[in-house]
């Protein structure tokens, strides 16, 4: 008699029943059956919408397969509710999950006992396999025609075949002859070619004192063999009819089919020119061979080793595991998933069980088809020995779970592109590049100190031209070694060429393409795309919202994506210290193989949508970066679209936008050079002039400049009217801010004539109070109060208080130039009225600048410092280099006036100094000259 069993309220070991309330009943209509099946044969793991299709309909599933697949498991769900919740079906994308204990459903409950009977002798053997055989009702699945578990079944009968002949095994060893002898034949007839039964029979019937029989037996068993298969009997029948003829037998362990246990040694060789890694490699050891966490003692020592394609981490990881193989004396395994990429987590995990358990000792006939009880089996062959198991190339989680020992004796390696951070207590390091200095020495491995010294210019510059990246410099060092006759600067020219940089990365079938390529093959498809677009587009770098625009989808999809590349460590976080969020940016060989990708896969009109979503998102971002208090600036918009950016990228950009501007400047610069190759006019010189405005407060002149020229180009290229106004105006005001009048007025006076044309009249103003600055510095003091008081009308109709103010300032300073330092007063006190009534801080500044030199010229110094001293509080506060120049200035006055020669040569030297930064050559002349001044 076997002991009773809880009965399973979910079996499938036979036709489909749910029992509730104790009596069985249906699983539901047979699609429902059908994936209530497949579940269940992924108890408590993931399985795919798409695997659920396919079970359901095979190669043809309607379009509607999908939501067919959501209809079935709402159905389950229902039920399984109604069956008292013992087990309920959870939402797991990309597809669902049965989770279900272990002795609610037959099939893991024949597993775990099938296993326990594997590692049992004796009575408790074959109590075990009673148990899991009890639990059987006839075929699995039955009635149900899917073929996915037609084959599941199969081996599911295999597995209780196998069961069957380990139980007959251990009743052999038992003395049970009788109970053999009645069952074996039956079982014969049905599976007549497995020879293992035969072999049994043949035991059973000398043990009994039938010799005769016995040999009988074997004839019969050759015979089917012979005739059917055409193969004589195997090793173990022909040793079994031996002991028949010699009178004699092997002891009843020898004749059991699992083998004693050998020393496994699979370690592959040691690099012998290991480089750098050596505090990667003493925290690994530290790791492996050190105390354990006293709060988790029954823990596996695991380390996950993390990083790109070609970074060395097959390298670090062998040279750890042969460093610390003497503390693991039952064995090192090694199993190598690169070689597997092709095939599912599952049948990887079923061929690297088998693997392990037959060099555990395990026999090929004893081997279960199911993952699930390989595991079983390989955490019991490990039980209580030291071993070490290194899985190298492994794509997830679910690759290294089955795999890792149930002993704390035991410790795993793991090698991954991606972080593995459900792995229990795994130790994380994660490896970057080289640096410099490490990257020479290996280098130097293959082509030699003598060599590299002859050429050390050409040797840094293969070493950057191969990213640092262990992979591409040993290709590289090969190459090198294998043709004496090459310079280093022969093969740093070939690598100079990126479209054929990869190709020169391959020798004699080791290439980096490949490498990175089985990163890329592991995407989704949004991923691809994604990182196929961050490669063309040609940026350094690319801020957190650039996702969504180069695949035009929410944050949600784009973050999925961008995820999906970042654990594949395709891309990289690429901000610098401080920064106030990520940015995303390639090596430069993963860039070029993202090229290649996006050129072979992704259309031509589809990149140029996604690029000039991306530089639309930078120009609705410099729009949103500017502030009242920088002042009225003119607002003139063209046709051009905007890409908007999520509400916490706008968000981060209106709380700090210098800081924004600071960070995005080259991408700004680069953005305008893109729309401008691309002749998108319009969007060029919006984003010129949008980004012209933020250039002028941290006095990015020579971007103002670069951006401004190649807008006018686009404008003018359009016929845009308005585009070349407002370019001409931008490029006549950054002049006019260096002090060179002549040149500003020859874009200034066409700007003019453009908006008048237009009927702009808010951008007629604003040129006019550039124009008055213009006469006044050429010397033309009445076309200058002209151009002033002509565009105060103009600029007051127009709202615009920031420049209508300047044209007050400007006003002022001809007064002063004429002496009347109560009209020039007068016009400064109007001017900061309207800076402070439009909020226009910088703007106040400046005019605040006017009034103390107002206040300089009258000779009340106390007056003119604290002005002073103002518009350096506001600029500084604003973050304003060039207004914070003007104000040491203006103080280093203020003191040379009060015979502070000290004091004055401090400021004034200060002032040059963030004139150097700004480029503003005109204010740094003004320095210099008042610098001479000093005694």
């Amino acid at each position: 008699m076997t002991d009773a069993i809880p009965t399973p309220r979910l079996r499938l070991l036979g036709p489909p029943e749910l029992v509730v309330d104790g009596v069985p009943g249906a699983t539901g209509s047979p699609r429902e059956a059908v994936v209530l099946a497949v579940l269940a044969l992924n108890a408590n793991r993931q399985v795919g919408a798409d695997q659920l299709v396919d079970a359901i309909w095979g190669e043809d599933p309607p379009a509607t397969a999908r939501s067919q697949v959501q209809i079935c498991v709402s159905a389950l769900r229902r039920r399984l509710r109604a069956a008292g919740e013992f087990a309920a079906i959870a939402t797991r994308s990309p597809g669902y999950q049965l989770d279900i204990p272990a002795d609610e459903l037959d099939l893991t409950a024949f597993s775990a006992l099938a296993g326990q009977a594997q590692a049992t002798e004796g009575a408790d053997g074959l109590a075990a396999c009673d148990r899991a055989l009890a639990l059987w009702r006839g075929m699995p699945f039955a009635g149900l025609g899917s073929e996915l578990l037609v084959r599941a079944a199969a081996r599911l009968d295999d597995r209780r075949l196998d069961l069957i002949e380990l139980r007959m095994q251990l009743a052999l060893d038992a003395g049970r002859y009788d109970e053999l002898l009645s069952g074996l034949p039956p079982l014969l007839d049905e599976y007549g070619l497995r020879e293992n039964l035969h072999r049994l029979l043949v035991l059973a019937l000398h043990r009994s004192g039938r010799r005769a029989d016995a040999l009988a037996a074997f004839q019969r068993a050759r015979q089917i063999l012979v005739d059917e298969l055409g193969v004589e009997p195997g090793a173990g029948l022909q040793e079994a009819q031996a002991a028949v003829l010699a009178g004699t037998e092997k002891s009843p362990a020898a004749t059991a089919p699992v083998s004693t246990t050998p020393v496994p040694r699979q370690l592959p060789a040691v690099a012998t020119n290991f480089t750098g890694r050596d505090s990667a490699l003493q925290a690994i050891k530290a790791r492996l061979c050190g105390p354990g966490d006293p709060n988790t003692p029954f823990a596996v020592a695991v380390v996950g080793i993390s990083g790109a394609g070609g970074v060395g981490k097959s390298t670090l990881a062998v040279r750890a595991a042969h460093e610390v193989a003497g503390e693991f004396p039952d064995g090192q395994l090694y199993a190598d998933m690169h070689e597997d990429s092709d095939e599912g987590s599952d049948e990887w995990v079923v061929r690297v069980l088998g693997r392990f358990l037959r060099a555990l000792g395990m026999d090929e006939a004893m081997l279960p088809a199911d993952a699930g009880e390989r595991a079983e089996l390989y955490r019991t062959r490990l039980a209580d020995r030291r071993v070490l198991v290194v899985l190298d190339g492994v794509r997830g989680e679910d690759d290294v779970l089955p795999l890792l020992p149930g002993s704390a004796d035991c410790a795993v390696i793991t090698t991954s592109r991606a972080r593995l951070t459900r792995l229990p207590g795994a130790a994380g390091i994660h490896l970057d590049v080289l640096d410099d200095e490490v990257a020479l020495k290996l280098l130097a491995t293959y082509v030699g100190a003598e060599r590299m010294a002859e050429e050390p210019e050409a040797a840094a510059a293969l070493v950057r031209a191969c990213d640092r990246l262990p992979l591409a410099l040993s290709i590289a060092g090969a190459k090198l070694l294998s043709r004496s006759h090459w310079a280093l600067g022969d093969l740093v020219e070939r690598l100079t060429d990126e479209k054929q940089r990869l190709d020169e990365l391959s020798y004699r079938g080791v290439e980096l393409r490949s490498t990175i390529g089985l990163s890329y093959r592991s995407l989704s498809a949004p991923a691809r795309v994604l990182f196929g677009r961050i490669g063309a587009v040609r940026f350094t770098d690319l801020p957190q919202w650039a996702p969504g625009a180069l695949l035009d989808t929410g944050a949600g999809p784009s973050d999925d994506a961008l995820f999906e590349i970042l654990e594949a460590n395709l891309v990289s976080d690429g901000a610098p210290a401080g920064a106030s969020s990520s940015r995303w940016r390639l090596h430069d060989l993963v860039r070029a193989y993202a090229v290649e990708r996006a050129t072979e896969e992704d259309g031509i009109a589809d990149h140029a949508a996604a690029l000039r979503r991306l530089v639309s998102g930078w120009l609705m971002l410099a729009e949103q970066a500017w502030r009242p208090e920088f002042g009225d600036r003119l607002r003139v918009r063209g046709t051009a679209p905007r890409w908007m950016a999520p509400r916490s990228a706008v968000a981060g950009v209106q709380r700090d936008p210098l800081r924004w501007l600071d960070e995005e400047r080259l991408a700004l610069v680069t953005a305008v050079e893109e729309a401008a190759a691309a002749q998108w006019d319009d969007l060029c010189w919006e984003l010129a002039v949008a980004a012209a405005a933020l250039f002028e407060i941290r006095g990015y002149f020579d971007d103002w400049r670069e951006t401004a020229e190649l807008a006018i180009t686009a404008a003018d290229r359009s016929g845009d009217a308005i585009g070349s106004a407002m370019t001409r105006y931008s490029l006549g005001s950054l002049l006019l801010h260096q002090g060179r009048p002549e040149d500003a007025a020859r874009y200034l006076e066409p700007a003019l004539d453009g908006f008048r044309v237009a009927g702009v009249e808010a951008g007629v103003g604003a040129t006019l109070r550039q124009l008055a600055t213009v006469h006044r510095l050429r010397g033309d003091l009445g076309d200058a109060k002209a151009c002033a008081e002509e565009a105060l009308p103009l600029l007051h109709a127009g709202g615009n208080l920031s420049d209508e103010a300047h044209a007050r300032s400007e006003l002022a300073r001809l007064e002063l130039e004429a002496g009347d330092l109560g009209a020039a007063a007068a016009h400064v006190a109007e001017g900061l009225e309207l800076a402070r009534s439009g909020g226009a801080i910088r703007t106040e500044a400046q005019i605040g600048y006017r009034g103390a030199d107002i206040e300089l010229r009258a000779g009340n110094l106390d007056a003119a410092r604290a002005a002073f001293d103002r518009v350096h509080e506001i600029a500084s506060g604003l973050g304003d280099r060039i207004g914070v120049a003007y104000a040491l200035f203006g103080q280093g006055r203020v003191a040379l006036a009060a015979g502070d020669a000290d004091a004055a040569r401090s400021l004034l030297t200060e002032a040059a100094a963030v004139a150097d930064i700004t480029g503003d050559r005109h204010l740094r002349t003004r320095v210099l000259r008042r610098l001479a001044e000093l005694p």
